[in-house]
């Protein structure tokens, strides 16, 4: 048999509540919307900052899903399109960069998926907020 560790919804909501406050931390010119997703890809937690663009919510989602799937950050979907590999767009994911995995103890426990900013702070915040939940030591 196999067990798999899973974010718990207090570290779901730490994680999102942490992506925002990156966010914050650049002033009021990106408000976005943070998912994170457990490693069966269901949404464990949602935040949609006042401002951020409508489809940063559903954007959010699926770039924290499709990280979660693989266990890879979602610039391992894009890099191959981006060489011109099309036959990845057939993959149901998200090839924006955004999404990355939440690893502990080199197991992925879950992801964080962060849209309405350039896809690069996207990836910023998400990756702040990885760094924070893993250096509060909530992840044990």
């Amino acid at each position: 048999m196999i067990s798999r560790n899973n974010l718990s919804l207090a570290e779901a909501q730490f994680l999102a509540e942490a992506a925002c406050a990156a966010a914050r931390a650049k002033g009021d010119r990106f408000p976005i919307s943070v998912s994170v997703v457990d490693t069966s890809t269901y949404l464990q937690a949602l935040a949609r900052m006042d401002g951020a663009p409508l489809f940063s919510a559903q954007g959010s989602f699926d770039k924290a899903r499709s990280s979660a799937e693989g266990g890879h950050p979602t610039t391992f979907f894009e890099k191959p399109l981006n060489e011109g590999r099309f036959s990845m767009v057939k993959l149901p994911h998200t090839p924006i960069e955004g999404g990355l995995p939440v690893i502990v103890d080199g197991q992925c426990v879950g992801a964080v998926g962060v849209a309405g900013a350039p896809p690069h702070l996207d990836a910023e915040f998400a990756q702040a907020a990885i760094d924070a939940f893993l250096a509060k030591g909530i992840a044990k």
